[in-house]
């Protein structure tokens, strides 16, 4: 008896735990909070994003194109060939400045090429230069009018004194009139000869001859300074031991008197000369 109480009370205790166990299986649990519940609710949000997503229109499905559509590719050919165009366009100007440049450099080379030949050649013939208007010849004569001599060189009967002196010069007639030096030089003397040549200036020219102009009623320049050809240095008059308005005339050749006809005349002679040359 006492052993069937025994398996009967092991049994009661069998089933109850039995059914506890079952219990706590059954036992909805509570869901604990979550620490970020902004993940969680992103979590819940994105599936139905998700499945919209994978959803296909039926234009994408049929592969359909729309107006709206068409326009948008005609407009991006549009855009392209205008650039192409663009580009095409600044191809060909850069082309025609490339073709330009080496137009140009062709150019110059022809003319290196020109002026390298004409080094080389010994006998090349140049042009030549025309000078201005306002410059002066390297020759000229002392007056403008023509040259007329009232007194020769040599010895002669002084006008005044009546005796035989030597004329070292020659009297050309000239009233009041512009001397002119005949050659570039430089003023060595100036001022009042008191043997008779009144005022006076004298020109040195190529450390060879020396003029001397005397009977002056002006002086326009001093010693030292240089003059050229043609260059007006005084004016004639009748200064000093004269008759009458003149120009006294005289040449040296390295501190030796020469006939200033003689001289004056190859200075024509030489002037001649190169007027012919310039003119062939």
């Amino acid at each position: 008896m006492k052993k069937q109480k025994y398996i009967f009370t092991l049994m009661v205790l069998f089933y109850s735990c039995l059914c506890f166990a079952q219990f706590n299986t059954l036992t909805p649990k509570i869901p604990k909070k979550s620490e970020n519940p902004k993940v969680s609710e992103k979590s819940n949000i994105e599936e139905p994003v998700n499945q919209k997503n994978n959803k296909r229109s039926w234009k994408e499905v049929l592969n359909i194109t729309t107006k709206s559509d068409l326009k948008n590719q005609i407009d991006s050919l549009k855009m392209l060939i205008k650039e192409y165009s663009s580009v095409k366009d600044v191809r060909k100007n850069k082309l025609e400045k490339l073709k330009d440049s080496l137009m140009l450099q062709a150019q110059n080379r022809v003319e290196e090429t020109k002026q390298t030949s004409k080094k080389q050649n010994f006998f090349t013939t140049y042009d030549f230069v025309d000078e201005p208007t306002a410059s002066f010849s390297k020759i000229v004569m002392p007056l403008k009018n023509k040259i007329t001599i009232t007194s020769s060189y040599g010895t002669r009967t002084h006008p005044i004194f009546r005796t035989k002196k030597m004329h070292n010069g020659i009297d050309l007639k000239a009233s009041y009139e512009n001397v002119y030096s005949v050659m570039d030089g430089i003023v060595t003397a100036t001022g009042w000869d008191s043997k008779g040549g009144g005022n006076f200036i004298k020109v040195k020219h190529f450390n060879r001859f020396e003029t001397s102009y005397l009977h002056l009623s002006e002086i326009y320049y001093r010693a030292g300074e240089i003059v050229k050809a043609g260059f007006v240095i005084g004016k004639s008059g009748n200064t000093g031991n004269s008759t009458g308005p003149h120009l006294h005339f005289s040449v040296k050749e390295f501190g030796q008197s020469i006939n200033p006809s003689h001289f004056l005349n190859d200075l024509i002679k030489v002037n001649n000369l190169i007027a012919n040359h310039y003119e062939h």
